[in-house]
């Protein structure tokens, strides 16, 4: 009977992902060429930002889902999934740099603003670079074990990863995109909502209390912020308890609404 609610969240999944229609596209914005995908035929548009080295696939288990009510748009950055490859393979990756490549992408594929920005890990911090810097565009935000400018660097990420990959020059680019993140203007008063993992593992079992303290302080970026606990679930909130992310989205595109 415990296998009842995943296989008809899985079932829901699959139906919606059908139901709804897609549109595939190789955007340029400036020399490179980006992957981006778009779901679904009305509602808000619902802009996701994946985390370290990952491209739009990591949303595979929610896109689906939330494109019944708003329309989901997936890319890939620079170096990552079906984008371009990477020009040059020894300059770090910064925030500035992939909210400004965002933005473009955006307005060149020609998705209009307001948007809801979802994003990951250091997708997150991303997101929050973008909503500090076009303010104007965002209408809420949902961030999802999202990196903070305040983390320790002892909660970098443990795995090898290989020099002059996307994913290596995002890592490189840590320090200066948190610097960058301190920089920019106030984070806009949006709905907001932060999903924060209670299980990163045997390795970050002692940091569980500071990771759950980070993941508090970034839902107070926004007066209109609160916090969701996703029990068990590790880091990829979106893989394993994908239900949560689908009802987060789903509360905040309901708040936008409603505004209208």
């Amino acid at each position: 009977m415990t296998l009842v609610g995943p296989l008809v969240a899985a079932i829901f999944a699959v139906l919606a992902s059908v139901a709804a229609p897609a549109n595939d596209a190789l955007v340029t914005v400036g020399s490179d060429r980006l992957h981006v995908e778009t779901i679904g035929e009305s509602g808000p548009m619902v802009v996701f930002e994946a985390g370290l080295g990952n491209d739009a696939t990591t949303w595979k288990s929610v896109a689906g889902p939330i494109a019944a009510f708003a329309r989901v748009v997936l890319y890939d950055r620079v170096g990552l999934g079906e984008s371009s490859k990477l020009k040059d393979t020894s300059a770090a990756i910064t925030a500035d740099e992939v909210a400004a490549r965002l933005h473009a992408l955006l307005a060149a594929a020609d998705i209009r603003a307001p948007y809801v920005l979802v994003g990951h890990s250091l997708g997150g911090l991303y997101v929050q670079m973008f909503a500090r810097k076009y303010p104007k565009d965002v209408s809420s935000v949902v961030l999802l074990e999202s990196s903070s400018t305040e983390a320790p660097s002892e909660l970098k990420t443990r795995a090898k990863l290989v020099p002059g990959t996307a994913a290596y020059l995002e890592e490189e680019g840590m320090a200066e995109s948190n610097q960058q993140v301190r920089n920019a203007g106030p984070f806009p008063d949006v709905p907001l909502i932060v999903i924060a993992a209670t299980d990163h593992g045997p390795y970050f079992r002692e940091w569980e209390p500071t990771l759950m303290r980070l993941q508090q302080q970034l839902a107070t970026l926004s007066p209109q912020g609160s916090l969701i606990v996703a029990q068990g679930s590790g880091h990829d909130v979106q893989l394993d308890h994908p239900e949560t992310v689908i009802e987060a989205v789903r509360r905040i595109v309901g708040a936008v609404q409603a505004k209208r």
